[in-house]
């Protein structure tokens, strides 16, 4: 019974000590507080009651509960402060940001004038140089300047204190560096810097990138010596594969390539360098394809589909301009094929060769009138540019003179009126190419002129030099008939041709799209105008002061500049 007595006594004992010590037993009986401490940054040193007991994060402190300071000091920050109160058995979690603190760093070099990074920033100023403010941190501070040695250091910027970093850069042996590469423009990198022919870089080891479109890329080190440096460095080109499947299957085929220096025919699977390849399919009645596309490592398969051309050759129509009213009358031109030149004719008409017609198009029935060029210049602004009158007595604004073809226009003049019928129609409207203009001009015939053989009826046709011009102005060769105009005359004063075009022979003499050569060599056997930078370009048709040999199909001469014998017909694509 004693014994059971004393035990009590320990009981009451052990549970009065746990009470005011705080806890003597604390998993057994009342328990103590506990604190989960953190910090941002971490590795703050936590004090408590001015007691150091860890430093963040801490997790698990058992306190005793009441009141406490609880005190944090970071080394690149101000201390923090703040009460705890806890009750026996609590958790708390305590949490505690740094506000943001600042000192400043100074950076020296010997020599001046060397480049910095700070913590992998770049400084946009050279040794010497104070950074103030500067936030708090351990940073890595990096100077060099070429030909001497780079230097990196760990600095540590304290609050409202000031830290200075000094460096001796020494110098070092240099390496001149000539890369020659292939391709010839393959972008190099050095050590990250694009190389120059003769840059100077540390002797040592250096990472070099070596890139250009459609070859594997070259990533390595190479080792520099002092003094100068040669190498080569080739890059491997990589190809892949074209598969095409066409239809019609009879449709020409050929594709570009920055390595093919011009267009190639197209080959079944045909092999090709990776990168950018341009393929263009035609066939005679179906309009021309063109695509852009991008070879990879394998096999690129593409299928081409050429549109038919629903065309009526013979066909006449306009369209509506925005500004108002209608523009020129045209005619759909078939496709088809003829021979281009003559074999009777001058050295600049040969060599005489077959041309394709395979893109049908519309081509003014008409020379470009008078009218026509006056509403041009009107929506435009312009101060009317009408011609002298055809007789004295005409008023300037009769009806037949502003059916007279419009002239003394310059090629120039030409393509401005046709970019603004584009624009106005929403079409693509052009001059005619010198092929598009022979094949019209002939109209299926095989002679000098698209009526026959026989100059003597030219005056039935078109408007040339004649009888009564012989008369006014004494030129030999003329006609030996009379077309009833000493110059121009209205347009479809005379029959068209088999193709629905009026006057394609005398006139006023037609610009076209090509620049001027004084021969067919190496002409397109196609209808593609032969272009370029020229100063000259070519008129055909012969006008009305032409005798009836410079008026043929094939006549053909040239200028550089308008005048009174020289206008336009206009082509529209479809």
């Amino acid at each position: 019974m004693l014994r059971w007595g004393l035990i009590g006594i320990l009981v009451v004992v052990v549970a009065l000590a746990d009470w005011h010590a705080g806890g003597i037993v604390p998993r057994l009986f009342f328990g103590t507080a506990t604190l989960n401490l953190t910090s941002a940054p971490d590795g703050a040193r936590v004090f408590l009651d001015g007691e150091v007991v860890g430093e963040t994060p801490l997790h698990a402190k058992r306190v005793l509960p009441g009141e406490m300071v609880l005190r944090m000091e970071h080394r690149f920050h101000d201390a923090v402060a703040r009460r705890v109160q806890s009750s026996r058995g609590e958790v708390i979690d305590v949490h505690i940001e740094f506000p943001p603190s600042t000192g400043s760093l100074e950076i020296v070099t010997n020599p001046r004038g060397a480049e910095i990074t700070v913590g992998g920033a770049r400084i946009d100023a050279v040794t010497p140089v104070l950074l103030a403010p500067h936030p708090t941190g351990s940073f890595d501070v990096t100077t060099w300047i070429h030909g001497r040695e780079r230097k990196t250091e760990t600095v540590d910027v304290l609050p409202r204190q000031n830290t200075e970093v000094s460096f001796d850069l020494e110098r070092v042996p240099l390496a001149e560096i000539y890369l020659t590469p292939t391709p010839r423009d393959a972008e190099l990198e050095i050590g990250g810097e694009p190389y120059k022919p003769g840059m100077t870089l540390a002797v040592g080891t250096h990472d070099l990138r070596a890139r250009r479109e459609g070859y594997a890329p070259v990533d390595r080190t190479i080792d520099f010596t002092r003094g100068r440096n040669d190498h080569a460095i080739s890059l491997v080109r990589q190809r892949g594969s074209l598969s095409l499947a066409v239809s019609p299957d009879h449709a020409k085929v050929r594709v570009s390539y920055p390595d093919a220096d011009g267009w190639r025919p197209y080959e079944e699977d045909m092999v090709i360098p990776t990168g950018r390849v341009t393929v263009r399919a035609t066939a005679a009645g179906y309009r021309a394809y063109e695509r852009r596309l991008t070879i990879g490592l394998s096999t690129l398969k593409h299928a081409i589909r050429l549109e038919a051309y629903d065309v009526q050759p013979g066909r006449q129509f306009r369209d509506k301009l925005a500004s108002g009213g209608t523009g020129p009358l045209l005619v759909v031109i078939g496709t088809g094929s003829f021979r281009m030149g003559s074999v009777d004719g001058s050295p600049d008409e040969r060599p005489v060769r077959t041309v394709v017609v395979a893109k049908p198009f519309a081509i003014g029935v008409f020379e470009t009138t008078r009218e026509e060029y006056r509403e041009y210049r009107a929506a435009k602004g312009w101060a009317e540019a009408v011609s002298e009158p055809l007789h004295p007595e005409d008023p300037p604004m009769s009806e037949a003179l502003l059916r007279l073809p419009m002239s003394r226009l310059s090629w120039e003049n030409g393509q401005d009126y046709v970019s603004w019928l584009s624009e106005e129609t929403g079409y693509r409207y052009r001059l005619p190419t010198e092929a598009e203009w022979e094949y019209v001009a002939r109209a299926g015939s095989t002679g000098d002129y698209y009526f026959g053989t026989d100059p003597a009826v030219f005056c039935a046709h078109g408007n040339v030099a004649d009888r009564s011009y012989a008369i006014r102005f004494r030129k030999p060769e003329t006609a030996d008939c009379t077309d009833g105009g000493t110059r121009w005359v209205g347009v479809g004063s005379f029959p068209p041709n088999a193709f629905g075009v009026h006057d394609m022979l005398g006139n006023v003499e037609e610009w076209v799209a090509d620049c001027w050569r004084d021969d067919y060599r190496n002409a397109p056997n196609d209808q593609r105008a032969r272009s370029g930078h020229c100063q000259t370009h070519v008129l055909r048709g012969g006008a009305w002061d032409s005798s009836p040999h410079e008026a043929t199909v094939s006549y053909r001469s040239f200028s550089n500049r308008g005048s009174g014998t020289r206008g336009v017909r206009v082509v529209r694509d479809l």
